[in-house]
């Protein structure tokens, strides 16, 4: 079993990993960190608690982690993730409280309680982990692995931009926290759109109606979340639980990966955020995501979230 702390800016991809986290026995999730992304970090850390209260598991701690990028003002997707970040779902609102430190502390206490134990798992820009790493010098060295959802690498033909023709959405963000900690040494493995935008790795029309069918509580959540998706962009992209499929199929066979050093472009010009696949090898490498089994996923997906 794999114990994660989890960073997180839901959002409706983050929303169904979180569901399929919880309805997969591989996986205890100890914790939720909050970031700014697909919303402001208010709407983030309340989707958190109501997806979490939803599914009964209310007793994870959420803390709240930082509203902005860290060179920048945050500039949100709710547009694509609607009003409230959950496809303008019918969740009641939060009711319990957060937890009282902030989320990069919070974060980082998760690790150094038990070094070596945690998996951190990030499908948000890396604003968080970045200030974590900082704070901790000797964090970066003490996850088991950090799983991060992030970059367009090139890898495949689906290895473009979705911000931007070039960068991804949680890279361009805030890349200069994704290059502080693609370069800090700690063990990552990154889930790009090269397998993300892949279609046989999304959900579509037929998919959503074997959803609907299902009576289970997972499913109810996730049928609202996939018709929204199906309905306005036409497939239901599923970047943050195939992020989040890597710890759950011990003979990680379905992904291929290939080894790299990563550079993120920073600054605010027309190539902010791209991910730059460098030499192979070396002590910065990054485990980056080149290939998945698209109907293995999908039918482990549906699997989880159908049975009771």
């Amino acid at each position: 079993m794999h114990r994660v702390s989890w960073d997180m800016d839901p959002g409706i991809d983050d929303a169904l990993a979180l569901i399929l986290a919880l309805k997969s026995p591989e996986v205890q999730i100890v914790g939720v960190s909050a970031v700014a992304g697909n919303a402001p970090v208010e709407t983030t850390s309340a989707n958190a608690r109501r997806v979490l209260e939803y599914m009964g598991a209310g007793s994870i701690p959420v803390a709240v982690g930082e509203a902005n990028p860290l060179n920048r003002p945050l500039e949100d997707a709710l547009s694509y993730h609607g009003a409230d970040g959950l496809a303008n779902c019918d969740l009641p609102p939060a009711s319990l409280p957060l937890h009282s430190a902030k989320g990069w502390d919070f974060l980082a206490q998760s690790v150094l309680d038990a070094p070596g134990q945690i998996a951190l798992v990030a499908t948000g820009p890396l604003t968080n982990v970045a200030y974590a790493f900082e704070l901790y010098p000797e964090l970066p060295k003490l996850p088991d692995k950090l799983v991060v959802m992030g970059g367009a690498y090139g890898l495949t033909p689906y290895g473009k931009g979705n911000r931007t023709p070039f960068a991804e959405f949680n890279i361009w963000q805030d890349p200069e926290a994704a290059q502080a900690v693609f370069t800090s040494g700690t063990n990552i493995l990154a889930v790009g759109l090269d397998v993300t935008m892949a279609p046989e790795a999304c959900l579509n029309r037929q998919h959503l109606e074997q959803i609907r069918d299902s009576s289970t509580k997972a499913a109810r959540l996730a049928a609202q979340l996939v018709e929204y998706e199906v309905k306005h962009h036409g497939l239901c992209r599923m970047h943050d639980p195939l992020a989040l499929a890597v710890l759950l199929l011990l003979d990680a066979s379905l992904f291929d990966f290939v080894s790299a050093e990563v550079e993120v472009v920073g600054g605010n010009s027309w190539d902010r955020g791209i991910t730059r696949v460098l030499s192979s090898g070396g002590s910065q490498s990054v485990q980056v995501a080149s290939g998945v089994d698209g109907p293995r996923f999908l039918k482990l997906f549906l699997s989880r979230i159908l049975e009771d």
